[in-house]
């Protein structure tokens, strides 16, 4: 049984047929699942009503977080050189750092979706992902700082 969400395996409170290798090498020492045994319906349903609500709840601070980011303009300054060629790149890490400092938004760098960092100046828009159902636009204007 589950005893937190494991990507590619199930959610919280699921009983799941898993590999003996995979099972008690990789579930059981990190404390994602325990064994089955009887009387474990009446803690599955125990832990996914918990998982629900933890997940109603973070649903909740997302939305809350993405109406208040919606559609705000970050800028963020990037070394450049002769016919503004760039020095380094703008990761998710900087427009973290710019968010926090330009409009006081706590995100998380991880919930920033970047395919890979930005290296051109001008104006980007950047998703942000902040739960699984819940997604946020920014604007981001790249310009010089020599």
């Amino acid at each position: 049984m589950l005893t937190k969400d494991v990507q590619n395996v199930g959610r919280a409170g699921d009983v799941k047929e898993v590999a003996d290798g995979y099972g008690r090498n990789f579930l059981l020492p990190r404390k994602l699942a325990i064994p089955a045994r009887a009387g474990v319906e009446a803690e599955a349903k125990k832990i996914r009503d918990a998982a629900s609500r933890r997940e109603a709840k973070d649903r909740d601070e997302a939305q809350t977080l993405a109406a208040e980011i919606g559609n705000k303009t970050v800028v963020v300054r990037l070394r450049t050189g002769a016919e503004d060629k760039a020095f380094g790149a703008v990761t998710n890490a900087d427009i973290a750092t710019a968010l926090k400092a330009q409009h006081q938004v706590d995100v998380d760098r991880h919930k920033i979706d970047l395919k890979e960092p930005i290296k051109q100046l001008g104006e980007h828009q950047v998703a942000l992902r902040l739960h699984r159902d819940v997604e946020a636009h920014i604007n981001l204007i790249v310009t010089s700082d020599r």
